[in-house]
């Protein structure tokens, strides 16, 4: 008997793209099996990742991970600052970056390059507010400055 047929409650596009990512191996097996027992979402399984698995903390209620979900960004909010876990994009646009090393989102390097490009005409130095100390060291990387 699959873990579907177990739980009927669990709604068949869930535990399809709960075997998506298990293929894909976005997601542990412990995570796949809390989501078709629905004390895991799906996407709370992908935030994990393949290597993390459901802690009992994370197979709470629904609403008290919304609780500090929402207590997590108030906390953003008011230092200005990303969590440790996630990173933005250096370009300035407040998107999440993924992986370990990136630091742009696909396309938006350039973005801050012709930016860059077009503020260095009018200030050479860069010592525009606008730029961060991250993106004028890319621009002295870039070979810009």
């Amino acid at each position: 008997m699959t873990p579907e047929e177990k739980n009927p409650k669990v709604h068949h596009q869930t535990a399809r793209g709960g075997r998506l990512a298990l293929a894909r191996k976005e997601i542990s097996q412990d995570s796949y099996r809390a989501v078709l027992a629905e004390e895991l979402s799906l996407s709370d399984a992908k935030r994990l990742g393949r290597d993390g698995g459901p802690t009992p903390a994370d197979a709470r209620e629904g609403q008290d991970r919304t609780v500090e979900t929402s207590r997590s960004a108030s906390a953003q909010a008011a230092t200005g600052t990303p969590p440790q876990d996630h990173r933005l994009c250096l370009c300035g646009c407040g998107e999440p970056v993924r992986g370990k090393k990136a630091k742009f989102r696909p396309g938006h390097d350039h973005r801050l390059y012709g930016e860059l490009k077009r503020n260095l005409k009018h200030d050479p130095l860069l010592r525009n507010e606008r730029f961060t100390d991250e993106q004028r060291a890319y621009a002295k990387e870039r070979g810009l400055v």
